[in-house]
């Protein structure tokens, strides 16, 4: 069986790891093949003492919060270092079903050219109710998850499994070793939000599938949290990742809507309270700092890349639904004309 290296990210969640032991323990994979690697960013909640006592793991304390990304950098170079096949990431609220691990292995092992496997992601408390089946890229640069709310029998119905998606949620998700070797692991420049995106591109770049099991099931303890920081990573990264990624006739295209878009997103940070943050990201975005950095992604992209953008965007959407902060506006007016505008505007990238 293809050696697995189980990546947990603790982060001040002592509360689930009774619960998330005794899921993995249970998987109906060979503990042979099978490793725990737990980092913890620094909890305060006593989740490093805990850690520590437990002997079937390999455990990393960190010092400091060092983010997602950087986080689960530890754990996956680790696997990548010892052998592993495959690395999957496991969120700090979330516990996996006994077959989820082995129906993605699966999978993965049905095509080479599949980079990732999305879990299928349903509601810990509500396990009925979907959380996500794959991350949704906007042409704007929004990710975003799919299908979120829905009757997890409805949504059986019109997704199939094996099927592409843009990138897999880094909250439950298999990667191929030898995929992470070639494109590189999570971005510890993105801090916090879009770096599972950012990854699940490059994969996308490099001539690799993310594609989405209904089989594997997880369960996710999700809530909506509207963090004034938050808003602060989720614009900023999202301009990195599409300066980083995509051609500049394709940017040059994409860059008026872009811009345009900034009003209303003004209005909703001045609404929301967070305009402070909003203009943080503008002094970020033009700091010699972020220039370095897209110029350095943008070589390391064009050294990966096997396919156009034509071909990536064509799992990019122009629409932004099932998500808590939709409102009649976004529903009626904005989806309707950035809809219309990106079935136009891919029809022109190459």
């Amino acid at each position: 069986m293809p050696k697995v290296a189980i990546v947990y990210l603790s982060y001040n969640g002592k509360r689930y790891l009774d619960e998330v032991l005794t899921a993995l323990r249970a998987l109906n994979y060979p503990r042979e093949s099978l490793e725990f690697i737990f980092v913890d960013n620094a909890s305060s909640d006593g989740s490093q003492e805990y850690l520590r006592n437990v002997s079937d793991i390999t455990f990393f304390p960190n010092g400091k919060n060092l983010g997602f990304a950087e986080g689960n950098n530890i754990g996956i170079n680790h696997a990548l270092l010892h052998g592993a096949d495959y690395v999957f990431l496991h969120n700090n609220d979330l516990k996996l079903h006994s077959d989820a691990l082995s129906h993605a292995v699966a999978l993965a092992q049905s095509d080479p050219k599949i980079g990732s496997v999305q879990s299928l992601m349903t509601l810990w408390k509500h396990p009925d109710i979907v959380n996500s089946t794959g991350g949704m890229v906007h042409f704007l640069g929004f990710g975003f998850v799919r299908d979120n709310g829905e009757k997890s029998d409805e949504v059986m119905k019109w997704r199939s499994d094996g099927e592409e998606i843009a990138y897999a949620s880094g909250a439950a998700v298999l990667y191929r070793a030898e995929v992470l070797k070639n494109v590189g692991v999570l971005d510890p420049f993105l801090f916090l939000y879009h770096e599972d995106l950012e990854l699940g591109w490059r994969i996308r770049l490099a001539g690799f599938k993310n594609v989405l099991s209904l089989r594997s099931l997880v369960f996710h303890d999700y809530e909506f949290k509207r963090s004034i920081q938050k808003f602060f990573w989720m614009e900023r990264n999202r301009w990195l990742v599409h300066f980083s990624h995509l051609n500049w006739s394709t940017l040059l295209i994409l860059l008026p809507f872009m811009i345009i878009m900034e009003v209303p997103l003004l209005l909703f940070a001045i609404k929301g309270g967070w305009i402070k943050q909003k203009f943080c990201v503008y002094a970020s975005l033009l700091s010699p700092k972020s220039w370095f950095y897209v110029l350095r992604k943008r070589r390391e992209s064009h050294i990966i890349r096997k396919v156009s953008d034509a071909e990536i965007v064509q799992l990019f959407t122009g629409k932004i639904i099932h998500q808590e902060t939709n409102n009649p506006i976004v529903t009626w007016i904005g989806n309707p004309i950035l809809g219309v505008a990106w079935f136009l505007i891919r029809k022109i990238v190459r």
